[in-house]
């Protein structure tokens, strides 16, 4: 280090943390967005376990309405 002898102070390496909070406002932006897309996914997901059996069902009523008809 230095000379014992010396009246020097040394002082300590102060670094200092934080700032204007831009980065938690940011980090906050992202977590929101992913947290939207993730609803939004499964969502879409939900409607379409909807509308699959719907559309199977619609088919089929269809399906059989042309076997009864006289003619087919």
């Amino acid at each position: 280090m230095g000379d014992p002898s010396s009246n020097q102070e040394q002082r300590p390496v102060v670094i200092q943390q934080g700032g204007n909070g831009l980065g938690l406002v940011l980090a906050a932006l992202i977590v929101g967005g992913a947290i939207v897309y993730a609803v939004n996914i499964w969502s879409n997901t939900q409607q379409q376990r909807i509308k699959a059996p719907a559309e199977a069902i619609q088919k089929g009523v269809e399906s059989v309405k042309e076997a009864l008809q006289p003619g087919s």
